[in-house]
C-alpha cells in the first residue's frame, strides 16, 4: 500500500516500516512527498523529522542531492520547522544545482539564501521556478486548461507553453509569472497522461478503469466522493453519458474488488482505497447493516444482483442481511415488502430456487384472515397490502402469492376482488384469469366497471383493451355507451394527474389505448353516436381531456354539421371559465401579487446569496433556491393563465331550482338517511365544513340536478347516493 494511503489512515506504524523500507533500498522518493503533504495537512509534521533527516543523508551520500533536497523542501512546503531544517535545504540544493546555468537567477528571484526573512516562501518559489523545464505540464485554472512546458530561456528567464485547450493557444511566460498562475501536473495526474499520451488514456479508461479510479483517489488521499471523481473525470473529457457509463461500471467493480471500500448508493457515494485487501463478504454485511434505511440497502443490492459475475458467497450474503433487515418491524412495511419480493425472485446460490420468505406469507395469510370491510367499495385488508407494495414490479409479480395464500380457491378471491387489484396487479392477474377461462366473468366485470368507471381504473382500461380489440366476448353496453363511459375515466384522470404518477400512468395507459388504431378506437366509437351522445361527449370534454382525444371527438361534430352547436345552451358553469364571488377574486389576485412583489423577489435574492458560496456542483442552497424558483414561476404563471379564465357569481344568470355555484343545497345521503346542507362557490372562496367548492367532486355530482332528484356521486373514499332536498341561492356577501 502506498505511503499517502497509510498517512491518510494515520497507520503511523505501518507507515514507518513502509518508510523505512524506502530508505534501505533507495528507491524513487514521488509518493513519500505526496505522504508528506498528507501529513502536514494533518498537523503531524514533527514525528517525520528525525527519519526525514535519515532519509535526506543517505540519499546525499548516495550522490542524490536533488532528491535529498526536494524531500526536505517538501518537508519545509508541509509545515516543517524551516529553522531547524535551513542548512539542510540550502546545502542539498547548491549541491543539486549550484553548476546549473539558471542557479544564481533563481536564488536571487526566489530569495533562497541563508539571511532570507521567509526562507519557507523563498524555497516554494524556487522549487516551482525549478520544475519548468521541457515537457513539464501545467494547468491554468482561469480558463487555458492543460499545457506543456515546450521550450525554457533561462538567459530571458520565460517559458513558452502550449495549450491543448479550446484554440491551441501557445504563448512565453516570464517564469516569475508561470509560477503565480500555473499548477504543475505530477505525471500521474489524469489530466496531465490526457495530454501526453490521449490514446494510451483512452485505451486505459476502457479496459483498466479501476487505475483510473485508483488514480483519481491517490490525488485525493485515498478517498473521494462521486461527485469528486466526477469532476476530475470531467477535466480529462470524461462527461455526459460516457460519464455515466463509466461510473457504473467502474462502481460496480470497485464494489467487487477487496482493495476497494464503496459506500452509499449509485447517485451518492465514497470509495476508498483500502492498504489492505477487505473480506468481501463481511465488507459487504458490515455497509449493508450500517445503510441508513432498508431502502439503501436494497439499492446496493439490486445493483450487485445486476452485475456480472457476482461471487456466490457474495451473493448468498447480500440476500441473508436483506432477509435480517426485513425482519425488522422499525422498518416500514412498504420497504419490507419490497425486500421479501426481491429475496422470492433471487435465489441464494446460483442454480439454486428462490422460495417466498416464510415472515411474508404468515403475514398476507393473518390478513386474508381478517373479515373483508362492511363496505364492499373499501379494499379487503390483503388487498390493500398489495396496493402498499412500493414498485409496479412487486405488484405484477404479488399475482402469484394468490396462490400460496388461497391454495386452489385462489380464482374466486381474485374475481370477486378484481376491482381492488393494484395498480401493476390488474393486467398479470386479468391475464392469469384468462387462462383459466373465466372470461365470462371478467366481461360482467367490464359491463360493472362501465357504470362506475372511477372505481378501478387500471382494471377498466385493461378489460376494455381487451373487449375492444374482439379478444374477450360477452353482452356488453353499445360502443357509444363504452366510448362515454371511458372518456368520462379520461376526463377524471385528466384532472387527477397532477402530482400523482400513479394517476398519470392510469391516464397515459387509457389514453394510448382511446387513440391506438387507425382510424383511432375512440372514433370508432362513438360513429354512431346521435346528437345528444355528442352533446354528452362534448359537455365532458369541457372539463378538461387530452388535446388527441378532443380534436377526434372534435372532428365528427363537425362532420355532424352546427346540430350539435345549436343546441341549447351549455349551463354557465360548464363554459370555459372558472366562476368564483368577488371575494374569491380578490383573494386570488392577493396570492399572485404576493407571489410577484414578495416571494419572487426573496428568491432572486436567495440565488444570487447562493451563488456567492461558490461551487454550484455541491452547493445544496443554490440547488434548493433554483427549485423554489421553478415552482415559484410557474405558480404565478398559472395563477396569470386561472385570473385571465375567471367570472362572477354574482353576475351569472342563476337557474331556480337548480344546483350550480351560487347555491345552498341541502340534501340526504341514502345509505344513512344524514341530512346536510352545503353552500356551493368558487375554487378560490373560503372553505369550511359547509361551503365547497363547485369543482369538488360532491358539488360536481350535483351539479344541474333539482329538487327530488337523486345523485349518485364518486367520492375519493367511494360512491355517494344522494337525495336533492332543497336548493335556495346562496348568500353573497
Amino acid at each position: 500500500m502506498t505511503l499517502s494511503i497509510l498517512a491518510t489512515e494515520e497507520n503511523w506504524q505501518a507507515f514507518d516500516d513502509a518508510w523505512t523500507s524506502l530508505i534501505a533500498s533507495g528507491g524513487e522518493i514521488d509518493e513519500l512527498c505526496r505522504a508528506i503533504e498528507v501529513i502536514g495537512s494533518k498537523r503531524r509534521i514533527s514525528r517525520c523529522l528525525p527519519t526525514l533527516k535519515i532519509h535526506a543523508e543517505s540519499l546525499a551520500e548516495k550522490g542524490r542531492p536533488a532528491d535529498a533536497a526536494v524531500i526536505v523542501g517538501a518537508t519545509v512546503r508541509a509545515g516543517g520547522p524551516i529553522g531547524e531544517l535551513a542548512d539542510q535545504l540550502l546545502t542539498y540544493s547548491e549541491a543539486a544545482w549550484g553548476k546549473e546555468e539558471w542557479w544564481n537567477a533563481f536564488v536571487e528571484i526566489s530569495g533562497l539564501k541563508r539571511e532570507s526573512l521567509d526562507l519557507r516562501k523563498a524555497w516554494i518559489y524556487f522549487d516551482d521556478m525549478r520544475s519548468y523545464k521541457v515537457g513539464t505540464v501545467v494547468f491554468h485554472a482561469a480558463g487555458w486548461g492543460v499545457g506543456e512546458v515546450k521550450e525554457v530561456n533561462y538567459g530571458a528567464m520565460e517559458a513558452l507553453v502550449h495549450f491543448s485547450g479550446p484554440g491551441s493557444k501557445k504563448d512565453r511566460f516570464p517564469l516569475r509569472t508561470a509560477v503565480e498562475i500555473f499548477e504543475r501536473l505530477p505525471a500521474t495526474d489524469l489530466r496531465a497522461q490526457r495530454l501526453i499520451d490521449p490514446q494510451g488514456l483512452d485505451k486505459r479508461l476502457k479496459e483498466q478503469p479501476l487505475e483510473i479510479l485508483k488514480a483519481v483517489l491517490l490525488r485525493y488521499g485515498g478517498k473521494a466522493s462521486n461527485i469528486t471523481i466526477r469532476n476530475a473525470l470531467a477535466q480529462i473529457g470524461v462527461d455526459g453519458t460516457k460519464w455515466s457509463n463509466w461510473w457504473k461500471k467502474t462502481r460496480l467493480l470497485a464494489e467487487n474488488d477487496t482493495m476497494y471500500r464503496v459506500s452509499g448508493n449509485i447517485a451518492k457515494c465514497e470509495i476508498e482505497l483500502l492498504r489492505r485487501a477487505l473480506d468481501p463478504v463481511e465488507a459487504l454485511r458490515r455497509q449493508l447493516v450500517q445503510a441508513k434505511t432498508l431502502k439503501d440497502a436494497l439499492a446496493r443490492v439490486r445493483d450487485l444482483l445486476g452485475g456480472e459475475k457476482l461471487q456466490p458467497e457474495i451473493r448468498g450474503a447480500a440476500l441473508d442481511v436483506i432477509e435480517q433487515l426485513a425482519s425488522e418491524t422499525s422498518a416500514p412495511i412498504d420497504q419490507r415488502l419490497s425486500a421479501w419480493m426481491l429475496l422470492r425472485e433471487h435465489p441464494r446460490t446460483p442454480g439454486g430456487k428462490a422460495e417466498t420468505p416464510a415472515a411474508l406469507l404468515d403475514r398476507l395469510k393473518a390478513l386474508a384472515a381478517k373479515p373483508a370491510p362492511a363496505d364492499s367499495r373499501v379494499a379487503p385488508p390483503l388487498w390493500a397490502e398489495f396496493a402498499r407494495m412500493p414498485g409496479a414490479r412487486e405488484q405484477e409479480r404479488s399475482v402469484t402469492l394468490l396462490v400460496e395464500v388461497f391454495g386452489e380457491g385462489w380464482i374466486e378471491i381474485a374475481l370477486e376482488n378484481l376491482n381492488h387489484s393494484s395498480p401493476g396487479m390488474a393486467r398479470p392477474l386479468i391475464e392469469e384469469l384468462r387462462r383459466h377461462k373465466r372470461d365470462a366473468e371478467l366481461a360482467q366485470w367490464y359491463t360493472r366497471l362501465l357504470a362506475r368507471p372511477r372505481v378501478s381504473p387500471f382494471v377498466l382500461t385493461e378489460l376494455a383493451r381487451l373487449v375492444e380489440s374482439g379478444k374477450l366476448k360477452g353482452e356488453f353496453p353499445t360502443p357509444v355507451q363504452r366510448a362515454m363511459a371511458l372518456i368520462e375515466l379520461s376526463v377524471y384522470l385528466q384532472e387527477e394527474r397532477v402530482g400523482d404518477s400513479v394517476m398519470a400512468r392510469a391516464q397515459q395507459r387509457l389514453t394510448d389505448l382511446l387513440l391506438d388504431g387507425e382510424p383511432p378506437l375512440v372514433q370508432t366509437m362513438i360513429a354512431e353516436a346521435d346528437i345528444p351522445a355528442l352533446r354528452s361527449i362534448r359537455a365532458m370534454l369541457l372539463r378538461g381531456v387530452d388535446d388527441r382525444i378532443d380534436l377526434v371527438v372534435t372532428d365528427i361534430v363537425l362532420d355532424m354539421g352546427g346540430d350539435v352547436f345549436r343546441s341549447e345552451a351549455l349551463p354557465f358553469w360548464m363554459e370555459d371559465k372558472i366562476w368564483t364571488t368577488r371575494a374569491g377574486l380578490a383573494k386570488r389576485e392577493s396570492e399572485l401579487n404576493e407571489l410577484k412583489e414578495k416571494k419572487i423577489p426573496a428568491n432572486a435574492e436567495a440565488i444570487a446569496k447562493a451563488a456567492s458560496y461558490g461551487d454550484l456542483s455541491e452547493n445544496a442552497e443554490w440547488e434548493q433556491a433554483i427549485e423554489e424558483q421553478r415552482q415559484l414561476t410557474n405558480a404565478a404563471s398559472e395563477m396569470d393563465k386561472e385570473l385571465r379564465m375567471a367570472a362572477l357569481i354574482e353576475n351569472a344568470s342563476i337557474p331556480e331550482d337548480t344546483v350550480c355555484p351560487g347555491t345552498t343545497v341541502t340534501f340526504r345521503d341514502r345509505r344513512t338517511g344524514d341530512e346536510h346542507v352545503v353552500t356551493i362557490l368558487g375554487p378560490w372562496d373560503a372553505k369550511d365544513d359547509h361551503t365547497i367548492s363547485y369543482k369538488a367532486p360532491l358539488a360536481s355530482g350535483m351539479l344541474g340536478k333539482s329538487t327530488g332528484k337523486d345523485a349518485i356521486i364518486e367520492l375519493p373514499s367511494g360512491t355517494q347516493d344522494v337525495e336533492i332536498l332543497k336548493i335556495d341561492m346562496a348568500k353573497l356577501a
